[in-house]
């Protein structure tokens, strides 16, 4: 057995799904990037700035492997608020790293003297980037990474090697005249096939960034993250359930209680969110939400805005006044 099966094999037993090997060189990503970033499109996050070469980060990196979990849970929320498939279960960067500690154990078995670094969104690295060029999908119109086993619903990582390893071929872009995704957007944020401006995106402005929720970008039920360009993608026609606990809804994660996100104090939101996805925007962040998300529904009543104009956070006050 070839070093690459070998890494592969071991990949599949730590719990990925797919992985895939590219060669550690500079593509045309980052030229993309760069004009990306120079037209504003990022917003307010400045980590997409800080990309480095691979070799920053890993002195002597050879190769890179693209790995992929799939997250599919077969089932659908009841009617109302919405919170984003990946952020239904246990936080995907828990899940992953420790699928990610387990393989890089593994690999340092594999190749004594090598040495190695895992990235999870923990790392300025285009994880898409690497997995479309190591084979195990391509960036969709919709900017997400498809697979043709399992879609859009997966977890990205990568792990960066001093070991050569031989790299697989890049993947073929497969969605060809298809253009649902750019249609669907609630908020209209793709420019161009593959190129969005976040600052429009739902998820930019639900988890993101820090300013109240303007009226004229109406979130609709989407309370946190949005899966609309996904839902109507053809290849998750072909979504298999992961079958793994750790991504299965927890109560009212799939259908927030939007008046109890409002009201709730820190030490709640800790206890119930501190080790998922929705911990990401914080209490702040999730109280604005539910209120654009009232607010786009016409559902904001003078009850709830005078709860919000008594909330600690000038975020939360700010947004019941939109």
């Amino acid at each position: 057995m070839g070093a690459a099966e070998r890494v592969k094999d071991l990949a599949s037993e730590c719990g990925f799904d797919l992985c895939g090997i590219a060669e550690a060189r500079p593509g045309d990503e980052d030229a993309r990037l760069a004009e990306w970033l120079a037209k504003g499109y990022h917003g307010a996050m400045a980590y997409m700035e800080r990309r480095k070469d691979l070799r920053e980060l890993l002195p002597g990196c050879r190769s890179v492997l693209a790995l992929g979990v799939n997250y599919y849970v077969p089932h659908d929320p009841p009617p109302g608020p919405r919170v984003s498939r990946y952020a239904w279960g246990e936080d995907y960067h828990r899940v992953v790293g420790r699928m990610l500690d387990a393989l890089v154990a593994g690999l340092g078995k594999l190749f004594p003297g090598e040495r190695f670094r895992a990235c999870c969104d923990t790392a300025p690295v285009m994880e898409k980037a690497w997995a479309e060029r190591a084979g195990i999908g391509w960036i969709g119109k919709n900017g997400c990474l498809i697979s043709q086993r399992y879609g859009s619903w997966i977890f990205l990582a990568v792990v960066l090697a001093t070991a050569e390893l031989p790299p697989d071929p890049p993947h073929p872009d497969r969605c060809g005249s298809c253009d649902r995704c750019l249609h669907s957007c609630p908020t209209d944020a793709f420019v161009a096939p593959k190129v969005m401006d976040a600052r429009r995106c739902i998820p930019y402005l639900t988890i993101e960034q820090w300013k109240p929720i303007p009226p004229d970008l109406k979130v609709g039920p989407w309370a946190f993250g949005c899966d609309v360009c996904q839902d109507v993608c053809p290849w998750n026609r072909r979504a298999k359930a992961c079958g793994r606990a750790e991504f299965a809804p927890r109560k009212g994660h799939d259908a927030p209680d939007l008046g109890a996100w409002i009201a709730m104090k820190g030490p709640e939101f800790r206890a119930r969110f501190g080790d998922t996805a929705l911990a990401r925007p914080g209490r702040r962040g999730l109280a604005r939400n539910a209120l654009a998300v009232l607010r786009d529904a016409g559902e904001l009543d003078e009850e709830t805005k005078e709860i919000a104009s008594r909330d600690s956070s000038p975020l939360v006050r700010e947004q019941a006044k939109s």
